[in-house]
């Protein structure tokens, strides 16, 4: 196993496509369809990695990155934000709220996102 995976989107298609491909890469994938959900996952089990997207309902994904990087136990999980918008102001609040990486779907096949996943957690 190369390590446990939190995969965080609204969107069942594309929850669905990236679990697939991460498992078939190796990686132990669990997924939450909000932020609440996320946040839940994480009381439970701490991932190495946390793919987030920003655009959900109940909880969005910049207040999930601002959680996870004020607590102590989970700040250093590295996020990287998979979002359906990349305007340059959503990326930088992303990079500045803490994380480590912006893709966006539209422009990034499954390839690259696991790609991207493997150069963030060997850093």
């Amino acid at each position: 196993m190369k390590g446990k995976i939190l995969l965080v989107d609204d969107t069942e298609f594309y929850q669905k496509a990236y679990k697939t491909k991460l498992l078939a890469e190796g990686y132990l994938v669990t997924t939450a369809n909000n932020g609440v959900e996320a946040i839940k996952a994480l009381s439970t089990d701490k991932p190495d990695l946390i793919l987030l997207d920003l655009m959900m309902p109940v909880m969005d994904g910049f207040k999930v990155l601002q959680t996870v990087k004020a607590d102590n136990n989970l700040k250093e999980i590295p996020v990287v934000v998979f979002s359906a918008k990349g305007n340059s102001d959503e990326i930088g609040k992303a990079i500045g709220a803490g994380a480590a990486d912006f893709l966006v779907k539209a422009t990034t096949t499954p390839n690259k996102v696991v790609e991207k996943i493997k150069q963030v957690m060997t850093k």
